[in-house]
This record gives C-alpha cells, structure tokens and sequence, in this order.
C-alpha cells in the first residue's frame, strides 16, 4: 500500500494504490482529512465495481474501469480507479495496474518536472481530470491494435487451412471483445453525468469544461466504435470457420458414405458367391476366384463412375 501527494498553488493530487481495508492508514487519513461518505470509501477497498458517478455538496466521487491486459492469461480484465473530485483537490484510489496514471504521476513528482507540474496542476480539477481520463482512455488504442492484430492473424490462419487450429483462438479473441464492452458500455454516460454535476458544483466554468468532457465522449465513441467493428470481424470470421470445418466435415462424410456404399455392395456379392448352395456360379470354376476379383473391381469402377457422373464426388 502506498500513498503519495504532488502539491501546486492551487491543486493537490493524493494517489492512493492497493489499499484493501478499511482500517488501512491511507482510508484513516481519508476519514480524518476529508468529509467523505463511508459508502464511497468501502467503495474504494471492493474491487468489481460498476462505472458511476455520485454527487455531493463539495465534492464528486467517480467509478471508472480500464482494461488491461493480462499476458499470462491472455485475458483483458478491468482495472478500478475511483476519483474524488473537489476544486482544490483530485484524490485517485486504485491497484497500481494501470501505467498510464502511474506513469503520470511519477513524471510529475520529479523534481526537474517542477515547472510542467505547476503548469499541469495550476488548472482545475476538472481539467486534471480530463488530462487523466484522456490518457487513461488512450491506453485503450494499443489494446484495440492487438485485439485487430489478432484478428488479421486468425483470418489469414483459417484461409490458409488451420481452421481446427483457430477454434481456440477466436474463443480467446471474443472472450477480450466481450471483456473490453463491458469495461466500456457505461464511460459516456459517466462523463455525460459529470458534465451535469460540474453544471450543479461548478468546479470549473461549465461551458469550458463541457468542451473538455465532450471531448471524452468522442474518445470513448471512437473506442466504441472500433469494438464494435472488432465484434463484428471476429463473430464473421468465427461463422466462416464454423462453415469450413463443417464442410470439411462433409466431404469426409460423404467419402466415408462411398466408400461404404462400394464396400456394402462388393460385400453383398462375395456373400451371394459364397452360398454353398447348387449351382452357384464362378465359384467351382477353375478361374473362379481370379473371376470373382475381376468381377468386383469392375463393379467397384461402375458405382464409382455412377457417383461422378452424378457429381457426388465433387
């Protein structure tokens, strides 16, 4: 657990990461510092929540997930970070997986940063806000490029034979796609709840700050968007390996079906030839046997040339 603040003139940023219970020292200091609900600081320590925001008399308390992508499992899983949001302060509680706000943040508290953090931070809270929400959801776009990465891999793979090889591939890929959805079906009306509770706090002058918040709305659109085009690509290229598996399926089917019907009817005349009964024919001969081969090779020749003529081999 760790808790570390950057300070300007005008605004402090307290980053708060793997805090998981309540009587940790970084929620005491919460408790004793700041007038939060204890509903919001529960909040904080329960991983799984949905996007949201709430509104109080000084200050905003904000849901948000990102996805991240676990490379042991191959699975895109959501990260929490929770904000409170005040005029003179913006206090982020997460779980240390997202690199972007660590990175921010460790770029700002170097000393030869002085200047930038100043500039940075001299904004309002809402405009930090929206310098954090923007990066956040640009740590979205190299996700989405290996997710259309995946999905070029998969659609060469099945055109080029290895279909039975992809079923597991595109199972994963989905499982992201769906995955990614669901950490971003709620942003816009997030951020669109945010601009209505900066109109009621006013934080920030609302019309300057609509211009930033709509500018998220865009990003997320654009983000929505490309799963949607992902969704779309990887549920066709399923239904197309889907078809030829199955039609590989039914040209085996349909040798095996010929090659019974071959064997079923050269089997039907042995056991007729073989019925030790009298007068049966070819079989007391002295070529009879040599006979008996001719004959069958030559019926096999007609049903094959029966199923070609009726294109069943095609």
């Amino acid at each position: 657990m760790a808790m570390e603040e950057i300070r300007s003139k005008h605004l402090r940023w307290i980053n708060i990461t793997g805090v998981n219970d309540l009587n940790a020292p970084e929620i005491k200091y919460l408790k004793k510092n700041f007038d939060f609900h204890l509903l919001n600081l529960k909040d904080c320590i329960i991983s799984g929540q949905r996007p949201k925001i709430e509104e109080y008399e000084k200050y905003l308390f904000l849901v948000f997930l990102f996805p991240y992508y676990n490379r042991k499992t191959r699975e895109i899983q959501p990260a929490e970070v929770d904000f409170f949001v005040s005029k003179d302060y913006i206090i982020s509680v997460h779980e240390n997986q997202l690199s972007e706000i660590v990175g921010l943040f460790n770029h700002l508290k170097k000393a030869k940063n002085l200047q930038e953090r100043e500039e940075l931070l001299s904004n309002n809270a809402i405009i930090f806000l929206y310098t954090m929400l923007k990066k956040l959801l640009s740590y979205c776009l190299p996700i989405l490029d290996h997710l259309s990465i995946d999905i070029n891999k998969i659609e060469k793979h099945i055109f080029n034979g290895q279909e039975k090889n992809m079923v597991q591939e595109i199972l994963i890929t989905r499982r992201n796609i769906v995955n990614f959805r669901k950490i971003m079906v709620a942003h816009k009306n997030v951020i669109k709840k945010l601009k209505e509770a900066n109109h009621s706090l006013k934080i920030f002058d609302p019309e300057k700050a609509d211009v930033y918040l709509n500018n998220l709305i865009e990003h997320t659109k654009e983000i929505w968007d490309s799963l949607e085009s992902s969704r779309e690509a990887i549920e066709a290229l399923r239904d197309t390996n889907e078809s030829l598996i199955s039609f590989r399926l039914n040209e085996i089917m349909k040798t095996f079906t010929i090659i019974s019907v071959v064997i079923f009817i050269l089997t039907l005349i042995a056991t007729i030839l073989a019925i030790k009964a009298p007068g049966t024919p070819i079989v007391h001969w002295p070529l009879g046997f040599w006979m008996i081969i001719v004959l069958e090779i030559s019926i096999a020749l007609l049903v094959v040339r029966f199923f070609k003529n009726r294109r069943w081999l095609e």
